[in-house]
């Protein structure tokens, strides 16, 4: 119509993809009685297309609607077309609807223009039959005396049956509404229909959430109290057992009431990331007050706001942030270290303030549109209530080991403490500067199992470096489908969160381990009870399908925002019209969240749409007020219209990282930025005046905001786009500079005015790292560029930290932030190499000399890469020439040409895949070559199966004797089938251990699908790192440790044989619980020691445990190919009677713990440094404990790969192997040794009583 301008229906249904090519063949009916005027057939006509397009800005959201009309006079579809204001009475859109309807052209319309056709006839007439094929819903309407025959003609592909149902209930309720009640607005007939509505409340009847009238501190007393001896906190500053965590919060609680901490009453806390955090709040809550949490990295202009608000007490602060909490104005106390805490007495509970559920808990401050953040106020009832229900969903329970990553600035930093604690878990505390530059480390030291982070950070690990974890939860923005399918086959629990700080503890959560599914899809709320209703208006209930504003209500709801009437009114509903419907005699409150949402027809999830409107948006996973922003941006520019800021995708972003832009009038000029596809004169061009001005303005930025919310980049506009109506047009504005390149946007704030290639390798390096994490193309990253210029911000920092590390680029995120140039970034590389030993202190110079001058013929030097000795497990591998061979299964098509080429790369990559072993002055050297020619072989399987051919194969090659002077690798592909084949792989024990095995395979396959298979750190760099951790200090603390003991004997007597060899005895049983905060690795240990204790009838055992010695300070040592194992010796004293399983266990946890700094010292260097014991002195029994995942399935490209099957030929050994290999509810416990030493009836016996103990110690020690 021509009067109708800026016309934008929205199709429904979406058919966003072209070419719809379905068939409409299911059908739903439906009647509509008594509601039609059978004198005016017209008017039903009228009332039913209104009503038809009514439901259609329903279920769109939007006011424009297009659909076809078919009526008897019509020879073919004809277009209707009609806006229906929400504020239009129905009267007035009944008279436009009669309009359109008796003016139409009668223009034929394709059935492909529509997306939906609605058929109206008479009962008895007939008129054109639209085609199937083309539109995938029909709405045909027979008009009979009494009532109207409703039948939906739809496509079951497109629209499901559930929504078809909603929607038929929908047409029936508004066509209804607008015959009996024509006076009403359109938006008054649009809410819900009773049907829609009756399913919502038995949705919501299934997930309400019951009200707890319970105390934070109380819940986590009790697991005090049941749990005295588990572990409540890791921390880099210290440990805290939950009954230590009891004595100390207590202590600091009676200092507490004595300064006047009582209930509602606050204390701040001024602290860095540590134990005594989590101590403090503890004891607040003890002591009968509240609390809110000061990031001490935000401005303090904005903390001193916080502390306005919430007029504390006092502020509890460490000694390293005292001189900022001297500018806030508040009175504060410096935080007493460990020992002085110790001194202080412990609060009687009579001594404590009497406090209700209802008296507030913690206070949380966020984003606000006034240019001061909003705090708001929680109750203890908004946190206990829900709490068991989110523990549930989110697998979190007393073996979880909870990371806690999230800033204090962030409500979520509580929650990932209080909860655990309330549910008995451990919280585990890296420091702030280890969590921004070694995150996968912090993760490994502290044995975290249950991550919570943002996707954004999440890109920083990758599955196969983490062994453990159990459960992660996403937060704060979707994942990428491309980073999502990496987890998805790791056996982590993936979990999506999703809520607002003023709904305790989130809202809603969703399972994220099915491929494909939907990232923004979310299962029923957690603590909360939800409601959709009108963008427009909260007084209208949505109906299921359609979108809306998300509204929560429950007992987990906050108090409300301090001092703030009107942003309560604003957030905050009471008492909407629809609930009085619903609920006569009862009262409601409701937080509206302004998130977009819709319930899945099918089973009431929700599924998150986006947020509404432009006010908050999230940025780096975190809400943000824009007018909070542009408060403070305002003042910066003196300016004839206010200023701008919004969320900009540059044109040139792949990975879609959204930039928080400020855009900043300055009125006309004779110069404008000309890029393609952008509107003319809308952008002013870069000046050096204004760059100066912008980076003025982010400065100030930054003294009155997080460093989050200040915008990347600040553009200057000739105009601001606007509406027909005049307002500012924020979807034009983002749509246009989109169109800009990341280099066009912040070209307003920096100007590389001399582009600096890289001229050595580091900067090369440094190069490619920088255009990789920020998606740039490396011609336009320069030396002389800053890395936030370039578009970096503390997440990428943390990434590009991490990627130049495992390139042996050693930098911090706190040289990024201080260097004014990535040349000056790579100068903080140098100084930290300096002081790490490079090959002028190279442990093996002389001896490697010497080797070179003697080498074995026919070894040449220019065949010689390095050479140097091995290490000491490395050595007794060597030295008995062991050929390990492992099988793959391989599904799909393999191409053994590329497959060769790529076991050949793999092997020109990795030295310890060029290694051979040679005897030299007592040792062995393990020799580095510089080529080998890999041998690779394609097999027919000759009518059997490729595995059984290949197993074959394998135990005949057992039978030959190799030595390993010469290259020992090996590959053949044994094929039975077009797509099936088994992999060989042949490798020297000596070469690998079970981590490097999976990394080696991981590398080939990267190399068969043409990617890059990433080297840091190879085998030689960690030998030479092992042999420069033998100090004084790790000879003294395994000297203390072994201090006036005996290594333990095999528990079986030796006894003649004729030939004597390998033997080995299993057993299966059901894998018992570990007590909370012990690892099962220490459980298997204490049960041997209680077992050989009972054999040997000695209370102080000594044996060996093969552990995983990947804790040094290495880049990548986590993918070093190599075998990067050691024997240490394990100490079990059990002296008292009195001694309980779980101080056993967290004395033999505790030793393990300590041991890590010195585990790389072989087992010979201990005996021969550390003890009075002979020289030779050989342990009695090592424990193995395996716990890795051996057969896992994984897909790379077109092909699947799985462990099928692996052939070692062990020597005997008059040393008694005790091997676990754990699964998720079963393990394997293996015995072996020699014949002359194992026997089945004895080894029977022992592995009862092992396993008899094994159950023992995990329920006792609970």
């Amino acid at each position: 119509m021509s009067h109708l301008t800026d016309f934008h229906p929205t199709g429904f249904p979406d058919l966003s993809f072209n070419g719809y090519q379905g068939s409409a063949k299911d059908r739903l009916d439906l009647v509509i009685d008594g509601c039609n005027d059978a004198g005016r057939d017209s008017a039903t006509v009228n009332a039913l297309a209104v009503a038809w397009g009514i439901v259609l800005t329903t279920f769109t959201n939007s006011t424009d609607v297009l659909f076809g009309l078919v009526r008897p006079s019509y020879s073919d579809v004809l277009p209707c077309i009609l806006r229906l204001q929400p504020e239009a009475s129905v009267t007035k859109a009944l008279n436009h609807g009669e309009d359109i309807i008796t003016a139409q052209d009668k223009t034929p319309q394709s059935t492909d223009t529509f997306h939906n056709i609605l058929v109206i006839r008479k009962d008895g007439e007939e008129s054109f039959e639209p085609k199937v094929n083309t539109c995938p819903l029909q709405i045909h309407c027979r008009i009979q005396p009494d009532a109207i025959l409703v039948q939906a003609i739809f496509d079951g592909q497109i629209l499901v049956l559930e929504l078809l149902r909603i929607i038929l209930f929908q047409l029936r309720h508004v066509y209804t509404s607008i015959i009996h009640n024509p006076e009403n607005s359109i938006a008054d007939v649009q809410g819900s229909s009773p049907e829609s509505i009756e399913k919502i409340l038995q949705w919501n009847a299934e997930t309400l959430p019951q009200r707890v009238e319970k105390l934070a501190h109380h819940l986590i007393e009790e697991r005090c109290h049941e749990q005295p001896l588990a572990p409540a906190i890791s921390a880099w500053d210290g440990k805290l057992t939950f009954g230590e965590l009891d004595e100390q919060a207590s202590k600091m609680a009676a200092r507490l009431v004595a300064s006047g901490v009582g209930p509602d009453r606050f204390v701040g806390l001024l602290m860095e990331k540590s134990m005594w955090t989590t101590v403090a709040i503890f004891a607040v809550l003890k002591a009968g007050g509240c609390f809110y949490l000061l990031d001490a990295s935000q401005p303090a202009k904005r903390l001193a706001v916080m502390c306005r608000k919430a007029q504390p007490q006092l502020v509890l602060v460490s000694a390293k942030h005292e001189a900022l909490a001297e500018k806030l104005d508040v009175p504060i106390w410096v935080l007493p270290r460990d020992l002085e805490m110790r001194e202080l007495p412990a609060a009687e509970p009579q001594q404590l303030a009497t406090v209700h559920p209802h008296n507030i808990m913690y206070a949380g401050f966020t984003s606000g549109s006034t240019g001061e953040p909003k705090g708001f106020a929680m109750d203890h009832t908004a946190f206990t209530s829900g709490l068991t229900n989110y523990a549930q969903q989110l697998s979190l329970s007393p073996q979880s080991r909870v990371l806690q990553y999230a800033s204090y600035a962030f409500i979520v930093s509580l929650t990932d403490q209080l909860a655990p604690l309330a549910q008995g878990a451990c919280i585990c505390v890296p420091s702030e500067q280890q969590l921004q530059n070694d995150l996968l480390g912090a993760i490994r030291q502290h044995e975290a199992n249950w991550l919570k982070l943002t996707p954004s950070v999440l890109r920083l690990l990758d599955p196969g470096e983490i062994s453990g974890l159990k459960t992660l939860v996403m937060v704060g923005e979707p994942m990428a489908a491309t980073e999502l399918a990496k987890w998805q086959h790791s056996g982590v629990n993936l979990l999506s969160l999703y809520g607002m700080s003023e709904n305790s503890k989130g809202c809603c959560y969703g399972s994220r381990n099915e491929p494909g599914c939907d990232v923004r899809q979310f299962k029923r709320p957690l603590c909360a009870t939800p409601w959709v209703v009108s963008p427009h208006d909260p007084d209208i209930l949505m109906p299921i399908g359609a979108e809306g504003e998300l509204l929560l209500e429950g007992p987990c709801l906050s108090r409300g925002y301090m001092d703030n009437p009107e942003q309560n009114r604003m957030t905050f509903l009471h008492d909407p019209a629809w609930l009085k419907q619903l609920r006569p005699d009862s009262n409601g409150r409701f937080l509206r969240t302004g998130d977009l949402v819709k319930y899945n027809p099918q089973d009431g999830t929700l599924h998150l749409l986006g947020r509404k409107g432009t006010g908050m948006v999230k940025i780096r996973g975190q809400r943000i007020e824009l007018a909070e922003i542009e408060h403070h941006l305002c003042p910066q520019f003196n300016t004839h219209e206010p200023a701008v800021v919004d969320v900009v995708v540059p044109a040139d972003d792949t990975a879609q990282n959204p930039l928080l832009v400020a855009f900043v009038p300055i009125g006309k000029q004779q110069s404008t930025l000309q890029r393609d596809g952008v509107i003319e004169g809308l952008f002013a061009s870069p000046t050096q005046d204004f760059r100066q001005k912008a980076r003025n303005a982010l400065s100030n930025l930054h003294q009155a905001l997080p460093g989050f919310m200040v915008p990347a980049a600040i553009v200057a506009t000739v105009v601001l786009p606007q509406t027909a109506t005049g307002k500012l047009n924020r979807r034009a504005l983002r749509e246009e500079a989109s169109k800009l390149s990341r280099k066009d946007l912040l070209a307003y704030i920096s100007h590389d005015s001399v582009h600096q290639d890289p001229t050595t390798a580091q900067e090369t390096l440094l190069q490619a790292v920088c255009s990789q994490v920020l998606n740039l193309p490396s011609a336009t990253v320069g030396m002389q560029s800053n890395f936030f210029g370039l578009g970096g911000n503390s997440i990428t920092a943390r990434e590009l930290v991490t990627k130049c590390r495992q390139s042996g680029l050693y930098i911090a995120v706190a040289d990024i932030f201080r260097a004014s140039s990535l040349l000056r970034l790579v100068e903080c590389h140098q100084k930290v190499d300096a002081s790490v030993p490079d090959e002028a202190y190279d442990p093996f110079k002389a001896v490697r000399d010497e080797f070179l001058a003697n080498l074995p013929p026919p070894l040449m030097v220019d065949q010689v890469e390095d050479a140097f000795p091995t290490l000491e497990e490395q050595h007794t591998l060597a030295s008995t020439h062991m050929l390990d061979y492992h099988l793959y299964e391989l599904k799909g098509h393999v191409d053994p040409l590329k497959l060769h080429r790529a076991c050949q790369a793999v092997v020109d990559k990795h030295t310890i895949l060029r290694s051979i072993f040679i005897p030299f002055r007592e040792d062995i050297f393990q020799v580095i070559l510089r080529r080998i020619d890999v041998p690779f072989a394609v097999q027919p399987s000759g009518g059997q199966s490729a595995q059984n051919w290949a197993k074959s194969s394998c135990e005949a090659e057992l039978q030959k004797t190799y030595h390993a002077d010469e290259p020992r690798v090996e590959f053949k592909l044994v094929q039975d089938a077009p797509d099936h084949f088994i992999l060989i792989i042949r490798l020297l024990h000596a070469q690998y251990d079970a981590i490097s095995l999976q990394k080696l395979v991981s590398d080939l396959w990267a190399q068969y699908n043409n990617q890059e298979a990433h080297i840091e750190s190879d085998f030689s760099a960690y030998t030479r790192e092992c042999f420069r951790q033998r100090t004084p200090e790790a000879y003294e603390f395994w000297g203390n440790l072994l201090q006036d003991s005996q290594v333990t004997p095999s528990p079986f007597p030796t006894i003649p044989v004729v030939e004597e060899k390998s033997v080995g005895f299993e057993r299966e049983m059901s894998l018992p619980t570990p007590p909370a905060g012990i690892t099962m690795a220490t459980v298997i240990k204490v049960a041997w020691a209680t077992v050989l204790q009972e054999w040997t009838g000695s209370s102080d055992v000594v044996f060996g445990q093969l552990i995983t010695a990947r804790n040094l300070l290495l880049p990548g040592i986590t993918e070093v190919l190599g075998p990067c194992i050691n024997t240490i010796p394990v100490r079990v004293q059990q002296t008292l009677k009195s001694d309980t399983p779980h101080e056993l266990l967290r004395a033999v946890q505790s030793q393990h713990g300590e041991s890590i700094r010195f585990e790389t010292i072989g087992w010979n260097e201990i005996v021969g440094n550390c003890t009075n014991w002979s020289s030779g002195t050989k342990l009695g029994s090592v424990v193995v404990f395996q716990n890795y995942n051996k057969s896992v399935r994984t897909e790379f490209g077109l092909v699947s790969c799985q462990k099928s099957a692996q052939f070692f030929n062990l020597p005997p050994e008059d040393i008694v192997w005790l091997l676990v290999f754990p699964t998720s509810t079963t393990a394997l416990f293996v015995i072996e040794s020699s014949n002359s030493i194992l026997r089945k009836n004895e080894v029977d016996v022992l592995l009862d009583r092992f396993c008899e103990v094994l159950g023992d110690i995990c329920n006792r020690g609970k």
